[in-house]
């Protein structure tokens, strides 16, 4: 019997010289496809903002479009960058996900912005409630959400995301330093 090293994928659906987004789209569906029919275990795509040669600006949308054309392969972010989102937002998205392609959605969550701290700001606004600082009790309530029993309810439990999936989708805590994973 051979043992094999489950392989995965991240794209960025980075934007070559001379092609567009869209090329650069397309080209992340086929190589899902290809990963797909190929055996691969799960295809990720990543959050990054303000970057002409990346397009992946938002991982729940080509999260979706690669689970509708794929028939195995886990899916999934490599990550959502939490801080530039609103905890009951991201649970509806990936609840969305998983409801329609059940058990092959993976949610990876991050604490890093994805991109320089201009942009940042503009994609979180002048909120109060979406800032690093509270990363740690909205990746507790984005748990809380999705259903994750080690987590105490607190005042989101009256909130419910749907629709209500029948399985959950795999949570992945990234990090590249120790206020991370």
């Amino acid at each position: 019997m051979v043992n094999r090293v489950p392989l995965s994928v991240l794209d960025l659906a980075t934007v070559r010289d001379g092609y567009s987004s869209a090329d650069a789209l397309r080209s992340t569906l086929d190589i899902a496809k290809t990963a797909d029919e190929s055996g691969y275990f799960r295809f990720w795509v990543a959050e990054h903002h303000n970057m002409p040669a990346v397009a992946s600006t938002s991982p729940p949308v080509l999260i979706g479009a690669i689970a509708a054309q794929t028939a195995r392969i886990r899916v999934g972010s490599g990550g959502v960058m939490l801080p530039n989102h609103m905890p009951f937002v991201v649970a509806e998205q990936f609840s969305m996900l998983e409801a329609l392609y059940p058990d092959r959605i993976d949610l990876g969550i991050g604490r890093a912005p994805g991109t320089d701290q201009a942009t940042a700001a503009a994609l979180r606004g002048v909120s109060p409630y979406v800032t690093v600082e509270q990363f740690p009790d909205h990746l507790q309530t984005v748990l809380s959400l999705l259903g994750d029993e080690r987590i105490e309810p607190d005042a989101s439990a009256r909130l419910k995301p749907t629709p209500v999936p029948e399985t959950r989708p795999q949570i992945w805590m990234l990090g590249s330093s120790t206020y991370g994973a």
